[in-house]
């Protein structure tokens, strides 16, 4: 009991860094990925025809690679994509302080604690906030040494933009975002089931981890969205007090869902239609039958 009490002592004199750190993590994560996006529309886009082009004229490969006009691209806006990948990845690190105190939170109420989703919650966010930027950095060297050189054929922007580094680093990072949405999902879950999080916002955070796999837009809104929220519901905004299990040692459970009066309605019926057939069928009493005619005959020769 002392060490619920603690604990709890621990989570209430963190609680106001830790909502200031959901926050600017879910501005800066946000406000760096649209700073990419605007300058990644100015790009010029490699058409089909463009990439068939030697094919067409008889050549078996093009005198200048289509690709360059994306290394030159990554030249002329290296600076300000480094800028904008910089502040998205103080974003991504600024999101293990929620993350992990969520679940640390989350282990001290669960009957069945598992420290899988506190590792993940914490090496993703590191592994995905700096092999990211290392990643684009290599991919802008890349881009220098090949338009440093006097070749513009598909072998040389091979050689200048390949290599086991930059494959190397492309495969951390796919494990960090792995992991990332790993934490997102896990703390989210688990968090929903003692009663950490309303049902809405653990459903989001489930959310938000899956589209860090599998991202439907080229903006984090979700997951941006999800820290601003957890980050305001720390802080209390609104007056909206903290779900009931943050302020006890336990799991304290949503109620189940109760069905609506139209679905009562239905089960209602449906259960005194299957009785009405299940009741064995009463027969009807017989009614009282006159005297027969013979029986009347046989008076009246008697007499």
């Amino acid at each position: 009991m002392a060490d619920a009490e603690r604990q709890l002592e621990v989570e209430g004199a963190q609680r106001t860094r830790v909502g200031v750190s959901a926050v600017l993590g879910g501005l800066l994560f946000f406000g760096g990925q649209i700073l990419v996006t605007l300058i990644g529309a100015k790009e010029k886009s490699i058409g089909i025809l463009q990439g068939l082009a030697p094919a067409l004229h008889g050549q078996a490969a093009a005198g200048v690679d289509p690709r360059t006009v994306h290394e030159q691209f990554l030249v002329h806006n290296e600076w300000a994509l480094m800028a904008g990948f910089a502040i998205s990845c103080i974003g991504v690190l600024a999101m293990v302080m929620p993350l992990r105190y969520l679940s640390a939170a989350e282990e001290l109420r669960s009957p069945a604690p598992s420290p899988i989703g506190r590792y993940a919650a914490i090496a993703g966010p590191v592994m995905y906030g700096v092999f990211l930027p290392a990643f684009e950095l290599s991919l802008i060297i890349g881009a220098h040494s090949y338009l440093s050189g006097h070749a513009r054929t598909g072998v040389a922007i091979d050689a200048a933009t390949g290599g086991g580094v930059r494959v190397a680093l492309q495969l951390v990072l796919t494990i960090g975002t792995l992991l990332l949405a790993v934490g997102f999902i896990m703390v989210a879950l688990r968090s929903m089931r003692v009663g950490l999080l309303t049902k809405m916002m653990g459903t989001v955070g489930i959310i938000a981890g899956v589209l860090f796999l599998i991202p439907i837009t080229p903006l984090p809104v979700i997951q941006s969205l999800w820290l601003i929220f957890f980050g305001a519901m720390l802080f209390e905004f609104g007056g909206r007090p903290l779900p009931e299990a943050w302020r006890v040692a336990r799991a304290v459970p949503w109620p189940a869902r109760e069905p609506s009066p139209r679905q009562q309605r239905q089960r209602g019926g449906g259960g005194g239609a299957r009785r009405r057939e299940a009741a064995p069928a009463v027969p009807a009493p017989a009614a009282p039958r006159g005297p027969s005619p013979s029986a009347s005959k046989k008076r009246k020769r008697r007499r």
